[in-house]
């Protein structure tokens, strides 16, 4: 019974060691703010390309008919994203269309912070507003 005693009280550790928690690594701990993905749907315009030959960002201007919930507080406004349109926008052309013009449907996609409750349109439009285009989709003439 002496000899077996050592078995038992190491095979009744396991599982508490097993099912312990381990202490949080400190240095991988995420401060930032969580990012969501808004995925604004409406009418495009005033678009200009990214410019390879002079490093120079485009811009793209959305009257928001529609939006994810994240962006819902945007729906009947125009946001401009001057400038951010970047070298790594992706810009997708629907069936049938060549170039971006004036007043065609299209989505235009931002990663930014999650809307906080008390934050209002106005205030989440500037915000996103200076944040760099992910994607713009082109889906093609509004009429």
């Amino acid at each position: 019974m002496k000899r077996v005693l050592p078995f038992v009280i190491v095979a009744l550790l396991i599982p508490g060691v097993a099912l312990a928690k381990p202490n949080p690594d400190k240095t991988h701990s995420n401060h930032g703010k969580a990012k969501v993905q808004y995925i604004l749907k409406g009418q495009l315009s005033a678009y200009t390309a990214f410019d390879s030959s002079t490093s120079t960002n485009g811009s793209i201007t959305i009257t928001v008919m529609h939006s994810n919930r994240h962006g819902r507080v945007l729906k009947d406004q125009s946001l401009t994203f001057d400038g951010m349109v970047t070298s790594s926008t992706k810009v997708v052309l629907g069936d049938g269309v060549t170039v971006i013009t004036d007043n065609d449907l299209g989505i235009v996609k931002v990663r930014g912070p999650k809307q906080l409750k008390d934050v209002s349109g106005s205030d989440l439009a500037t915000l996103l507003t200076g944040m760099p285009v992910r994607q713009i989709i082109d889906q093609g003439s509004s009429s």
